[in-house]
Order: C-alpha cells, then sequence, then structure tokens
C-alpha cells in the first residue's frame, strides 16, 4: 500500500505569495522546505541591501551637491577677501585724541626730526595754522619744509647771528626787559646751583647800564658800559659811548659798590657778553631800524629761526639768549593765538625751568607746543607724562635712554616660552625560550548488538462465476471456490566487539623575540611675565623714521606704533585724513592723532591711482602747490602714519 501526504507549503519570493496543495512524498517536502527557507533568507538580505543604496546614492547626490556649493561660496569669499586686502589702507593717520597742548619728542636722527616736521608740518599749514621753528640743532630739519611752502612766499627765515641786521634780539625791549632777558639767559647757563644772588646782581647791573645808555643798545654797547662801571674802559679806543652816557656811568660807579662780588659779577657779565659783541666787531649792513623785525612771531605761515657759530660757547649762550627773546614775546602776546604751532628743536640745554615756562605760556595763549630733544636724561625726564602732554619716542641709542623710555612706557603680563625640552630615546630588547612535552593515552571501547524480529503473514480468497449460453443447444453451468493460507517466520542474531586505542604524542618548540623601539618627544612650557611692553632694545634698533607714541586719556593708555616718512604719502593704501576743522574756526588738528578708519580705495584705472612721477621734493612741492591733480596734497597727508597689516585690528 503506497503511503499518501497531503502538504500546505506557503512559498514567497520577491513578494509574490503562493498557495500550493499537493500530494507529495515526503523528500518532495524536505526539498521545498530547504529551497523556501534558503529563498527567504536570500530575500531578507538582498531586499533591504537595495534600499540601502538607493539611499546612499541619494545622499552621495546631495552631498556633492551641497559640496560644489560651499566650495563655491568659498572661492566667493576669498576673491571678496582678496579684493578687500588688495584695497584695504596701509596707512591710517594717528591722531592724539587727548589734543595736548604740548608733545615731547624724545631721541631720533636729524633726518627723522626733519621727516616728522616736513610730515604734519605742511598738513597744518595747508589748514590755516601759523609754524614757528626754533631750530637749536644746526641741522636745518625744517628745510624741507621750506621747500614745499617757499615758491608761495610764505616763509620767513632768520639766520643768527649772520642775519642780525635783519632781527636783533635787543631792539623794541624796555631797560628793565632787556636787562631780565639777559640775566635769565647768562643764568641759565650757570653750572652751580643757589645761584639766586647772583641773578639779581646781574638784573641790577644790567638794568643799570641800559638805564643810561641812549638810542639802541647794542651788545658792544653793553659791554663797554659795564667797562666804565668796572672803571677798565679804554676812553682812546673807537668811541662806542658819547660823553654823557661815561659820564652818567661814572657817577654810578660808587653807587654800586667795588666789592669782590661786584667786581666778580662785572667780569662775568663783561666775558659773557663779549662772545655776543665780537660779532658786531665787523660792523653790520646800515639799515633802517623801523624795517628790522620786532618779533620772532612773524604773520607769515611759516617762520624759521636757526642759531649757528663754529665756536661753542657763542653759540650756547646765542641760543638762550633767542630762546628768552622769544619766551618774552609769548608773555607779551594776546591769547588769541589760539591754533599756531610752536616747534623748539634741540631743546636739550634749555633747562627745565625755562621749558616749563615756555610751556606755561603757550597755554595761556592757546600754542601748542612741540619739543624736540635729542637725548632723555638729566631733569629734562621729568617732561614724561607731565599735565597736558604727550610723548613721541623716536629712536634712542643710549641703552640708559633706552631703559628710560621703556621703563615709562610701563611694563606688562604676558604669556612667553620659558622652557623647551626634548627627548630622544631607543629601546632593544632580546628573548630566548625553549618548551617540549609529551603525552600518552590509552582508550577502551567495547559494544554488544542483539537483533530479534519475528513476521507474519496470513491471506483469504474467494472467487464465484456464472455462465449462460444461448443458441440451437440450451447450457447452464455454476463454479465457485474458497481458500485460506497462513505463514509466520521468527529470526534472532546477537554480536559483541571490542577495541583498544594507544596513542602518545610528543611536542617541543624554541622561541626567539627581539624588539627594536625609538622614541621621540617635544615639549613647551609657558609662563606669566611681568615685563617692558617695549623693550629697551627695540627702542635701540627703531628705524630713521619710526616712532613711538604714548598718550594717556581719559579712555585709557595708548601705545602707537607709527612712522613719520613723507614720502609714504605718495604710496598706495595710505588712508585720507581727518575731517577738517569747521568754516571759520582757526583751531588747527594737532601733531599727532588715534588711527582713522580706512576709506574706499579709487577703482583700478581710475586717474585718481595714477601715481607722480618725478624726484620725492619736487613730487611733494607739486603736491603742495596743487600742480597734480593725481598726487595726494599735503592736506590729505596724515600727520603721522601707522601701518596696519590687518586693517580690521585697532593698534
Amino acid at each position: 500500500m503506497q503511503t499518501k501526504a497531503c502538504l500546505k507549503t506557503f512559498v514567497t519570493v520577491t513578494g509574490l505569495t503562493a498557495l500550493c496543495v499537493a500530494p507529495v512524498s515526503v523528500s518532495a517536502t524536505l526539498m521545498v522546505l530547504a529551497v523556501g527557507s534558503i529563498l527567504s533568507h536570500v530575500v531578507r538580505v538582498l531586499l533591504p541591501a537595495r534600499k540601502t543604496k538607493v539611499v546612499r546614492d541619494r545622499a552621495a547626490a546631495e552631498f556633492q551637491l551641497a559640496y560644489r556649493q560651499w566650495e563655491a561660496r568659498v572661492i566667493a569669499h576669498d576673491q571678496m577677501e582678496r579684493a578687500r586686502q588688495a584695497s584695504a589702507m596701509l596707512w591710517h593717520p594717528v591722531h592724539l585724541g587727548s589734543r595736548p597742548g604740548r608733545v615731547d619728542v624724545f631721541g631720533g636722527t636729524c633726518d627723522g626730526w626733519a621727516s616728522m616736521l616736513t610730515t604734519f608740518g605742511t598738513s597744518l599749514m595747508r589748514s590755516g595754522c601759523q609754524v614757528m621753528v626754533l631750530d637749536f640743532s644746526e641741522e636745518h630739519i625744517a628745510g624741507g619744509m621750506e621747500r614745499l611752502v617757499t615758491a608761495h612766499g610764505l616763509v620767513t627765515h632768520f639766520e643768527l647771528p649772520a642775519e642780525v641786521h635783519r632781527f636783533n634780539v635787543l631792539l623794541g625791549l624796555e631797560a628793565d626787559e632787556l636787562a631780565d632777558m639777559l640775566s635769565q639767559a647768562l643764568h641759565t647757563i650757570r653750572r652751580s646751583e643757589g645761584q639766586m644772588d647772583a641773578r639779581v646782581l646781574d638784573t641790577d647791573l644790567l638794568q643799570t647800564v641800559t638805564g643810561l645808555l641812549d638810542g639802541q643798545p647794542t651788545f658792544r654797547r653793553l659791554v663797554a658800559g659795564l667797562e666804565v662801571l668796572r672803571r677798565t674802559y679804554d676812553l682812546s679806543a673807537e668811541g662806542l659811548l658819547t660823553a654823557a652816557e661815561i659820564t652818567r656811568l661814572t657817577a654810578r660807579v660808587d653807587t654800586i659798590g667795588q666789592t669782590e662780588h661786584v667786581q666778580r659779577e662785572l667780569q662775568f657779565l663783561i666775558s659773557s657778553l663779549n662772545l655776543l659783541a665780537w660779532e658786531e666787531r665787523g660792523g653790520t649792513p646800515q639799515v633802517d631800524i623801523t624795517k628790522q623785525a620786532r618779533s620772532l612771531w612773524q604773520p607769515a605761515s611759516l617762520t624759521v629761526v636757526t642759531t649757528s657759530h663754529s665756536q661753542h660757547h657763542r653759540k650756547h649762550l646765542l641760543d638762550h639768549v633767542v630762546f628768552q627773546r622769544l619766551l618774552h614775546d609769548m608773555r607779551h602776546r594776546s591769547s588769541n593765538s589760539e591754533g599756531n604751532v610752536l616747534v623748539v628743536a634741540g631743546a636739550d640745554n634749555l633747562g627745565l625751568e625755562n621749558v616749563e615756562a615756555l610751556a606755561k605760556q603757550c597755554r595761556r595763549i592757546g600754542v601748542r607746543l612741540i619739543l624736540f630733544i635729542e637725548r632723555l636724561r638729566g631733569d629734562l625726564k621729568e617732561l614724561l607724562g607731565s599735565s597736558d602732554s604727550a610723548a613721541i619716542l623716536m629712536r634712542l641709542g643710549n641703552a640708559q635712554d633706552a631703559a628710560a623710555a621703556a621703563e615709562f612706557i610701563g611694563r606688562g603680563h604676558k604669556m612667553v616660552l620659558s622652557q623647551l625640552t626634548d627627548q630622544v630615546g631607543r629601546t632593544f630588547s632580546t628573548s630566548v625560550g625553549y618548551s617540549s612535552g609529551h603525552s600518552d593515552s590509552t582508550s577502551w571501547t567495547k559494544g554488544s548488538t542483539v537483533t530479534k524480529g519475528t513476521s507474519e503473514t496470513r491471506g483469504t480468497s474467494d472467487s464465484e462465476g456464472t455462465s449462460e449460453s444461448t443458441g440451437t443447444s440450451d447450457t447452464e453451468g455454476t463454479s465457485q471456490t474458497w481458500g485460506t493460507s497462513k505463514s509466520a517466520s521468527t529470526n534472532f542474531s546477537r554480536s559483541k566487539n571490542k577495541s583498544v586505542t594507544d596513542a602518545r604524542t610528543r611536542s617541543w618548540q624554541d622561541t626567539a623575540n627581539v624588539s627594536l623601539a625609538d622614541n621621540t618627544g617635544h615639549s613647551s612650557t609657558q609662563a606669566r611675565v611681568y615685563e617692558f611692553t617695549v623693550e629697551p632694545t627695540t627702542i635701540q634698533a627703531l628705524p630713521t623714521t619710526a616712532f613711538l607714541l604714548v598718550e594717556s586719556s581719559s579712555a585709557g593708555r595708548r601705545i602707537v606704533l607709527g612712522d613719520c616718512n613723507p614720502g609714504i604719502v605718495l604710496l598706495d593704501h595710505v588712508a585720507g585724513p581727518f575731517p577738517t576743522s569747521s568754516a571759520g574756526s582757526t583751531s588747527c588738528p594737532p601733531p599727532c592723532g588715534s588711527s582713522h578708519r580706512s576709506r574706499a580705495r579709487p577703482e583700478v584705472g581710475s586717474p585718481n591711482t595714477a601715481r607722480p612721477r618725478g624726484s620725492l621734493w619736487t613730487r611733494l612741492v607739486d603736491a603742495f602747490h596743487g600742480r597734480d591733480a593725481a598726487a595726494p596734497t599735503p592736506s590729505a597727508a596724515p600727520n603721522s602714519l601707522e601701518r596696519r597689516d590687518d586693517p580690521d585690528t585697532e593698534t
């Protein structure tokens, strides 16, 4: 009898479900189950992978699009940044926010002083200011500025003592004023302290002589009058004094006394004034006194007074006399001089007392004072940081001067590299090992099998048949058969087995390990220190036209590094000037000041970008007189300049 089975199987292929009901054999059923299991696993793996690939491709496309957009933005930003850097201003005007009444310039060379004076002096004059330069340096630092404005006839230049016929320092003074001026000048050059009594006596003696002389006094006449008081006047000499003057002076001999102290002071006055009277011995051109200048302040835009002499003592005394005459003119000047600028170059030997007196008079009448001092030493160091002042420090080659300047600038906390460590090492190691072993094993296997079976066959058969035929004859018959069969069999079997296994193993091992390692280490350490903001060696190595501006205002202390080279205004990337004062105002911009934001640069190829040709001074003169529209004029020249590599960074 054949065994049948009915199997109901669900087969899923690529998302389709089919119901199969069929009578199959057991082996076919197992095969179908295996195939279905494999197909379901393949579908579970391939279908998510296909979906993942689609998502990944879409994400990759979106990323590539975003990357190209980002790259385009980066390129556009870089182009804009390069254009901004190309058009940015690198040099900006330096403006003094506190608007101090005095600016002290310490250090520097004559070339540096001339550059600074030319840079801000020309812009001040174009703003309507009157500038007076008192030059004791014998280097003619105002020569460049004079060449810029001399074509307009706006310059008045006195060179003393060579041009004493144009300006006489003794002209226009009363007897007491002349005596006070000369005694103050002589008192300044005295080296010893505590000479107030000598100063008073000098004033009294000079006032006695000037009060008894007729006409215009000169240094030779003053010396002759003092000789009369000392009873050493030679009557046979050239007639410097009239008989009446000699008579009046002789009558005062007994009044002033003949003590040793008086005689010593008379000798000092005669010896000192003889240094200046010597210049009058050669004779001076006869000029109308009414046409001589009666004041160092002239109505010209630029007034320059220089002193020079081959002998040091005469030059030294002349400087003090000219300075005292200037101080006298300042005391008698009205207070409506606001906006004018006074420059004193070579003020090292004037003394702190005289400089402070001049600064006081300048504040009273509204004149801005600029002092050029070669060395930062002596009592002039007290000018640093004084009220209503700003300091400009140029190159100071002396170590003590540079240290004093660095101390004035100040100290601050900062992080500096304090330690560097480099470590280099190598490691080498070797190891050798040996190992051996053996094992013995024995296994026993014993088994028994018994088979017993019985079979029985039983069968029954039954058959019955009938036959009938019709024809010429009639036949009928019946047959029946019945039978039974039975058989039985029995079988029995038994088997035994036994096995023995004997195993033996042996192992050995030799090992050798070699290692080589190199290691390198670098480390750095920073420490917080309190040191100079600007080192003294930096001040000693400043370029000729470079300077450090130190200013204190309500906004705090400010230190700016700048350059006053006048040729910078002819370069590209120079910012424009600060806004000028309103119409009708007489105030001028201060010599230096805070940074000014840059203005837009003209487009490339425009006429304003054409650079002037010719020598530096020719181009500056053309610019000052407006003969070259393409060249920046001194009015557009910054008073002093600072360099910014990054235009967005404040100094």
